[in-house]
């Protein structure tokens, strides 16, 4: 009767606004983002939106879950810090909008068939934040590979590595058009600048994209071994001792740099490096039970 009432009076409920406006976001999320595979249409349960993907939360409350071959530890990422979202409204083709409670950026979250998760933030207009924090759950941390590319892992207890790639930042204003941008990382957050220039049509759409990797070729190296790569004259006699491993010593030219500075951080510490070739050059302090 309530809802007749408003309709003979010519208000429109705010539920109805809201799927409204969350249609709307989505609609410019797909006129405007790169092709990375269809979104794919989620399951709604009580505490968000799930596929055998991924799970979206109900509020921003609790993190997004990415799924994997992690096994209970999967990869978490909260949606940015610097939104301030309703619940969640899933849309046609399957987005998550989070439509901002009070002004400032919405967020759009999709899963899509390509084993991918994105989650983009709508900026609206030259004074809403335009840094997105996205804090890593779970034991993960961001990193960033010689290559340049950037990767969430973290070591499982046998000391193995957990690795989840994170798709280079884009950003697109209303037209379609390129808008400068980048990550940073602080601490064991990723976060993404977004810098348009005057010509830069609002409302723009920035993401950054996650996606879990199956394997990594790369090796441990316990305590002495990590001295020894520290001590060896530099980046030409570090590349020179990785002969019993191809993959990592055709990897060196590129991240030698990296891997002779991470061992030499380990070494500080009392650690141990993990250096990995596939699926990026990297390396991390390899917290394991085996360094010893």
């Amino acid at each position: 009767m309530c809802s007749a009432l408003m309709m003979t009076l010519g208000v429109t409920p705010a539920n109805a606004i809201q799927d409204s406006a969350a249609e709307r976001i989505s609609d410019l999320v797909d006129s405007v983002a790169p092709a990375q595979g269809e979104v794919q249409q989620t399951d709604r349960v009580s505490t968000g939106f799930v596929s055998d993907i991924a799970q979206l939360p109900a509020t921003e409350s609790a993190p997004v879950v990415v799924a994997g071959g992690s096994g209970e530890m999967p990869l978490q990422v909260s949606l940015p810090s610097e939104t301030n979202t309703r619940r969640g409204v899933s849309t046609s083709d399957g987005t998550v909008v989070y439509l901002a409670a009070d002004g400032g950026a919405d967020v759009a979250a999709q899963v899509l068939e390509s084993d991918r998760v994105r989650i983009q933030t709508v900026i609206h207009d030259s004074g809403d934040s335009h840094e997105f924090s996205y804090h890593l759950g779970n034991g993960y941390v961001p990193v960033q590979a010689a290559d340049g590319t950037y990767w969430a892992y973290r070591f499982d207890d046998d000391g193995q590595i957990n690795l989840y790639g994170i798709g280079a930042a884009w950003a697109r204003d209303a037209t379609g058009a390129n808008v400068e941008t980048r990550y940073e990382i602080r601490g064991n957050e990723l976060v993404q600048v977004v810098s348009p220039n005057a010509s830069a049509a609002y409302p723009i759409v920035a993401d950054p994209t996650w996606e879990w990797y199956n394997a990594a070729y790369g090796a441990g190296f316990s305590k002495r071994e990590t001295r020894d790569l520290a001590n060896l004259g530099g980046i030409a006699g570090l590349c020179s001792s990785l002969w019993k491993w191809p993959a990592l010593g055709a990897a060196c030219g590129i991240a030698g740099f990296q891997w002779w500075t991470q061992a030499g951080l380990a070494v500080n510490a009392n650690g141990c490096v993990f250096i990995a070739a596939v699926p990026a050059p990297l390396a991390v302090r390899w917290l394991s039970g085996n360094c010893r």
